[in-house]
C-alpha cells in the first residue's frame, strides 16, 4: 500500500494540465459544431437531390410529351390502316372471280348441251352455244339458277339449234 501526503498549500500543488470543467464545455462545443456541420451538409445534400429530382422530372415529362405524340401518330397510321384494310376487303368482297365463274358454268353442262361462247360484260355473264333439244337448255338454265353464285335473268332464247343464256354472277364468282 502506498500512501502519499502532500504538505504544498494548494497554490503550489501539481495540477492538472487542463480543468474538467473546461475539457467539458470544449468537448461539449466541438459536439455542438460537429453536430451543426453534419446538419447543413444533410440539408445541402436534400437541396442538391431535390434539384436533381426536379431535373430528372422535367426529362421524364418531356419523354412523356414525345412519346405521347409519337402514340397519337402510331394511333392515327393503325387507324388509316385499318380503314384501308376493311376498304380493301370490300373490294375483294365485291369483286367478280372470272376464272372461277367460268369453271362452275361449266361444270353444269348437261347432255345435249354444247358451250360456244362466254362473254362478260359488267357482272352478267352470256353463254351461248348450240343443243339438242329446248329442255336440255332449260335444264341448264336451272342448274345455273340453282346454283348460289348464277341469277337466271331472263328466258333462255333458241334459234334453231344455238341458244343464248344470260346470268347475273355474284360477287366471288365461283367461291
Amino acid at each position: 500500500m502506498n500512501i502519499e501526503i502532500n504538505l504544498l498549500p494548494e497554490e503550489l500543488r501539481p495540477r492538472p494540465p487542463i480543468e474538467t470543467r473546461t475539457l467539458l464545455v470544449i468537448v461539449l462545443v466541438l459536439a455542438l459544431a460537429g453536430g451543426c456541420y453534419l446538419s447543413y451538409q444533410a440539408k445541402s445534400d436534400a437541396e442538391a437531390g431535390i434539384a436533381d429530382l426536379e431535373n430528372d422530372i422535367a426529362a421524364v415529362n418531356q419523354q412523356i410529351d414525345t412519346i405521347t405524340r409519337d402514340a397519337q401518330g402510331l394511333t392515327s397510321s393503325i387507324s388509316k390502316l385499318e380503314t384501308a384494310t376493311k376498304n380493301y376487303e370490300s373490294f375483294v368482297a365485291s369483286r367478280v372471280i372470272w376464272g372461277d365463274a367460268l369453271e362452275r358454268a361449266y361444270s353444269h353442262i348437261p347432255k345435249g348441251v354444247t358451250i360456244s361462247a362466254l362473254t362478260q360484260n359488267g357482272d352478267t355473264l352470256e353463254v351461248a352455244g348450240t343443243a339438242s333439244t329446248y329442255s336440255a337448255v332449260t335444264s341448264y338454265g336451272r342448274a345455273l339458277d340453282r346454283d348460289t353464285r348464277f341469277t337466271l335473268t331472263g328466258w333462255p332464247t333458241l334459234d334453231s339449234a344455238t341458244f343464248l343464256l344470260t346470268l347475273k354472277v355474284a360477287p366471288g364468282g365461283g367461291r
